[in-house]
């Protein structure tokens, strides 16, 4: 047999793998739970575990392109900057592209500005350029996540959250995996082998949704309007709330990951810094995956705010690293589902413009990252960090509160709507 029968093959018995995958989280699901479309779902699979592992190597090789251009301190934050200054301007502006040209079209160009991105990284010479490459690829991962995110709920319907929790597992293991790897094969100063991958990944993602324009009937098609879609979705209450929720999920989670160090330090256990980063990324795989096990992600963000809440609470109360790395378990698999719940919520809201949706409540995940950082950094380093997470313990009852009040009603107007709608079927049979 020829090698492109081999081929073939192989693609065949990668394509019923990552079928069966998907066949299984969506077992015991009735036909309104039903995928549209398998073969976006394996895509789906795929491009998303890879993204973690994009996500990961740009925390890690930006200090290997430092030392390749022999760049300042301040010269890579400007890099960084760039990178995630980028991908929050990016989720408005594609989410409104997504609103009017097409979510197949919006998701073709933020690929392509991801591969042009990467192009930029690995073929500059000088800082300037690396850093507008940051930026260009920010710009399209931004967006390209946002509008990624809004199709796979489009395609899965009530199963959504399910598939969502399973993606954001896969993309936390490539996030957690990628780092060993890249310090195995490649030397401190080398990231350009990585950065070809990138181009070449985004570049078959672009041509994906350029060719498969089957995904415009799986796409829900978002209605015509007047102005900028967020604005509108600003004035609904439950967004705005939805938003806070997010905010506070991201802000937290950086000022754990980021300043946990600073802690240990402090309390007089220094040494377990990577140690306990570890632990919450591994735990959050755990989270994500347990969160894929529920329909309804409304029904879970109370709770995973309130363990959040203890796993702070016994940070600070417990003696000795192993029961606080306990309580880094618990904070990991709380905010585990937190992240596609909520944006998937916010989504839900207005099904007719899901994408400018989703835009809207991950750019509140990227506003928390940047404004807590130095709120924090602030507190740390003027009084007990210790205080930091009692504030994170306490901001986070609060959100399962409101969580489980717009869960509460949630239900009852789906209630109200399931009772008008069988009303309306008793009036017709008349």
């Amino acid at each position: 047999m020829s090698g492109s029968v081999f081929f073939k093959d192989d693609k065949m018995l990668i394509y019923k793998g990552l079928s069966g995958i998907i066949t299984a989280l969506n077992n015991g699901a009735n036909n309104e739970l039903l995928i549209k479309d398998k073969k976006f779902n394996a895509v789906s699979i795929i491009v998303f575990t890879l993204m973690g592992c994009f996500f990961a190597a740009n925390q890690s090789l930006v200090q290997n392109i430092s030392l390749h251009l022999d760049a300042s301190g301040p010269q890579m934050g400007f890099m960084i900057s760039a990178l995630y200054g980028g991908s929050m301007a990016a989720v408005l502006f594609a989410g409104e592209l997504a609103s009017r040209a097409g979510k197949r079209k919006a998701a073709f160009l933020t690929a392509v500005l991801v591969s042009l991105g990467s192009v930029i990284i690995l073929s500059s010479q000088t800082i300037p350029l690396v850093t507008l490459g940051f930026f260009i690829y920010g710009t399209g991962i931004g967006g390209y996540e946002s509008i990624a995110m809004s199709l796979v709920a489009d395609n899965n319907g009530q199963n959504a959250n399910r598939f969502l929790n399973f993606l954001q597992a896969l993309f936390s293991a490539g996030a957690v995996l990628t780092p060993l790897l890249l310090a195995a094969l490649l030397k401190q100063d080398q990231y350009r082998p990585l950065y070809v991958i990138a181009a070449a990944v985004y570049a078959g993602s672009a041509l994906f949704y350029l060719t498969n324009k089957r995904m415009d009937t799986v796409a829900v098609q978002a209605e015509p309007q007047n102005g900028l879609a967020f604005l509108r979705f600003l004035k609904d209450g439950r967004m705005v709330l939805y938003m806070t929720g997010m905010f506070l999920h991201v802000g937290s989670e950086t000022a754990l990951t980021y300043w946990i160090g600073t802690y240990y330090d402090y309390v007089g256990i220094s040494g377990y810094t990577a140690l306990s980063l570890s632990v919450y990324w591994l735990s959050s795989i755990v989270g994500r995956l347990i969160g894929s096990r529920f329909k309804s992600a409304s029904s879970i963000m109370a709770p995973c705010f309130l363990l959040v809440a203890a796993g702070c609470a016994l940070l600070v109360l417990l003696p000795g690293i192993w029961l606080k790395l306990m309580s880094v378990v618990l904070v990991g698999i709380g905010f585990a589902p937190v992240y596609a719940g909520l944006a998937l919520i916010g989504g839900q809201l207005f099904p007719e413009n899901s994408a400018p949706a989703f835009s809207l409540m991950i750019f509140s995940a990227g506003l928390g990252g940047v404004l807590f950082q130095p709120m924090i950094g602030m507190f740390v380093t003027s009084g007990d960090p210790r205080g930091a997470y009692w504030i994170i313990a306490a901001l986070c009852v609060v959100m399962a509160a409101v969580m489980a009040v717009l869960h509460r009603k949630r239900r009852m107007q789906e209630a109200y709507a399931l009772h008008s709608d069988s009303t309306h079927d008793r009036v017709g049979h008349i």
